[in-house]
């Protein structure tokens, strides 16, 4: 008789238990994560710090932390730390046990592989009793962000024609530098000091207008990135590597201009992730501001069309387009692309072709011992 009430003993305990966890096992559990920078370049390396803590009397003999992170964000090899990767995505589980009003700090060593905008908008949370009979779930919404600019290359690595102007750059901008010498006015730009203001000329015409000096101080860089593969190409960009390339070139011509005081802008017929639909224009402007924003766009940007470059280069000469360079990255130049730079040239305007080699295929590599021949 004795035994029987043993055995109803610990079914109360155990259904005492299961009760209890499944009220109270993710009570007082708090998780917070962030990354040590909040922007990167492709090829850092960062941490993502984790906190989880247990802020109750209650022990949590065994909790799975669970989250769905972009693939291009390579972590390290670490105990507890499950990876199961996808074509896109890859989940993370990570085995925690927490005693009674305790933090765990985890750091995991992140690799930026590719450039992007990656957004971490929630982890889901299971614990349950020692024996596994009851588990209880929860989702923490979360707002992470991490900016991974593309990662440009040396300018001597950049395939320009050897007449190229764009090595040049610093020598056309001060080569006639004659800051007593004006030209005339012109309206007031972003960037422009303030002693260079024209008060007479302000007050005459209602607008800010600044001296305009008789050399190319104010010289424009228009940096076109063209994410057509071929001309016949439509939507989704086909070769995905291929543009990447072409976007640190961009990136690179972008940070040369800008390191030497141009007045740099960027017109991409792709899109702007978080935004509409539409082509990306910004212009030209000066500093580090611009830099940045131009480096986020470009880190966002969408390989898919949304229009056709050949015609963005021809609204660009509708505008009346003058006295700028004009430096087309792209993987082809036809007809339709040759014609529309040629009005831009016959504007006055320089227009320099950077193309973007073909990717590397397996395909296409030497065999071995045939190589040079």
């Amino acid at each position: 008789m004795q035994f029987h009430w043993i055995v109803l003993d610990g079914i109360v305990l155990l259904a005492l238990l299961v009760w209890v966890y499944r009220r109270r096992a993710l009570k007082g559990v708090t998780y917070a994560r962030h990354f040590s920078r909040t922007v990167a370049y492709e090829g850092d390396t960062i941490e993502m710090v984790e906190r989880i803590a247990n802020r109750k009397l209650l022990p949590v003999p065994w909790l799975r932390l669970e989250s769905l992170m972009p693939r291009a964000l390579v972590f390290g090899q670490q105990a507890g730390l499950d990876i199961r990767s996808g074509e896109r995505f890859q989940n993370h589980q990570s085995l925690f046990s927490l005693r009674p009003y305790r933090q765990i700090t985890r750091r995991h060593r992140v690799l930026c592989a590719k450039r992007g905008w990656y957004r971490l908008q929630s982890a889901t949370m299971t614990a349950g009793d020692p024996l596994g009979l009851a588990t209880v779930v929860r989702r923490f919404p979360l707002e992470l962000e991490l900016l991974v600019y593309p990662r440009g290359v040396p300018l001597r690595e950049l395939p320009l024609p050897s007449h190229s102007w764009l090595g040049d750059i610093a020598v056309r901008r001060w080569i006639a530098e004659d800051p007593f010498l004006v030209a005339g006015v012109r309206e007031y730009r972003s960037g422009d000091p303030l002693r260079a203001v024209n008060w007479n000329a302000t007050a005459r015409t209602g607008t800010l207008q600044v001296h305009k000096r008789d050399y190319t101080a104010d010289h424009r860089l228009m940096i076109c990135l063209n994410l057509e593969v071929t001309e016949t190409m439509w939507n989704v960009v086909t070769d995905p590597d291929r543009i990447e390339q072409g976007i640190r070139y961009a990136a690179s011509a972008l940070e040369y201009a800008i390191g030497l005081g141009l007045a740099a802008g960027f017109l991409c017929n792709g899109w702007v992730a978080g935004q509409e639909k539409r082509p990306v224009r910004a212009e030209p402007e000066t500093g580090s501001l611009q830099a940045a924003r131009l480096l986020e766009t470009m880190a966002k940007l969408q390989l898919e069309l949304s229009a056709n470059m050949a015609w963005l280069l021809e609204q660009e000469a509708e505008a009346g387009a003058q006295d700028a360079d004009y430096l087309i990255v792209t993987c082809h130049t036809d007809e339709k692309l040759r014609k529309a730079a040629d009005r831009l040239k016959r504007q006055g305007n320089g227009v320099e072709w950077m193309l973007i080699p073909p990717s590397p295929s397996p395909a296409s590599a030497p065999e071995p011992g045939r190589a040079g021949a």
